[in-house]
């Protein structure tokens, strides 16, 4: 089920709808869709609206709060490729080789120096 809810000045033929989850129970609804009425008869226009940032490994989703008729971003986590799991394997592999290679080191200096 969805709901609409209008924003903007009607007067400066700057309104907006918003597409929403309808859910009476929630006070923070997933916005599923944004159009603007302007000069076009419907364009899609996302200006007005907040600018999500851009966080490494997440994507974003525009939610509205009822309660405070705002508009924000919830942040998701994006799951890892299988190369990016690859990488981050290899890289601990790369550290621990180096860790034991250090330790054979200090050992074969001990036993050279008894």
């Amino acid at each position: 089920m969805v709901g609409s809810l209008y924003i903007g000045n009607q007067l400066k033929g700057e309104v907006n709808m918003i597409i929403i989850e309808n859910n009476d129970e929630k006070t923070k609804v997933k916005v599923l869709s944004v159009f603007s009425f302007g000069e076009i008869p419907v364009e899609y226009d996302m200006s007005t609206f907040p600018q999500p940032e851009n966080i490494k490994g997440k994507t974003y989703e525009l939610y509205y709060d009822k309660e405070t008729k705002k508009l924000y971003y919830k942040y998701i986590d994006v799951p890892k490729t299988d190369i990016e799991t690859l990488q981050e394997e290899n890289e601990k592999l790369k550290i621990a080789l180096t860790d034991q290679d250090e330790n054979i080191m200090l050992i074969m200096l001990e036993m050279g120096g008894n």
